[in-house]
């Protein structure tokens, strides 16, 4: 009885966890407005002390990519990067305004001469610290290692992942094109989290997640900034 408790209250945690981006993003933005803030409420008080606290969850997963998994995100990084730029050539305009997104962010206290920080401190950390949080803590609490791929853990966390980001979004695209965003997160989500079960290593999500995902922002992100 004494641990069907415990497991019950863990469990409630988790899923607890997996809610605060929604205050902590949504103070960062719209009440301090400051991007380097809302970096610090997302990362420092949301997922670190999660990813401390779990760590006994990830820290045997903890194992650098075989030489066909290295092969293999370099594949993805050659194909995805030059996509996401043309993708942006094609559909930039539709999707967003580049003078509105930079204004949205220069009012949160983000100057241009900041992308290559920006970037040094983006792809790494938030990598690192998101797939810590969420596919290593949350998903690993919330589903067993052999369950199969669509359980409640395995939606869960790859709806609260990608959720939260519409409070960004919503922000820098063009209406209809947030929530469109959001399902494409959702499914990179899904992706990770299969990548994650299927390598057993917590590391090659962190490394799709940094060089393929979040590098392709900053690409992006560099094209929109150049446009404005």
């Amino acid at each position: 009885m004494f641990h069907a408790v415990r497991s019950r209250r863990r469990l409630l945690a988790v899923v607890g966890l997996t809610l605060l981006p929604w205050p902590a993003v949504w103070l960062g933005m719209y009440r301090l407005d400051s991007l380097w803030e809302t970096f610090f409420l997302y990362h420092g008080v949301c997922l670190l002390p999660a990813i401390i606290w779990g760590r006994r969850l990830w820290r045997d997963a903890w194992r650098w990519p075989t030489l066909g998994q290295w092969l293999a995100l370099l594949a993805g990084v050659v194909v995805a990067l030059p996509l996401f730029r043309i993708g942006y050539a094609w559909i930039g305009a539709t999707v967003m305004d580049a003078h509105d997104l930079r204004a949205v962010v220069t009012e949160r206290g983000f100057a241009a001469r900041e992308l290559l920080p920006l970037g040094i401190y983006f792809v790494p950390v938030n990598a690192t610290l998101e797939e810590l949080f969420w596919r290593g803590v949350v998903l690993n609490e919330l589903r067993g290692v052999d369950e199969a791929a669509f359980t409640f853990g395995a939606v869960w966390t790859a709806a609260t992942f990608a959720a939260w980001h519409w409070l960004v979004l919503r922000l820098l695209l063009r209406p209809g094109w947030a929530e469109a965003t959001v399902l494409g997160i959702l499914l990179a989500g899904v992706f990770l989290s299969w990548l994650y079960r299927r390598t057993r290593s917590i590391v090659v999500p962190i490394l799709w997640h940094g060089l393929v995902f979040d590098l392709a922002l900053i690409v992006v992100f560099a094209a929109v900034l150049k446009a404005a």
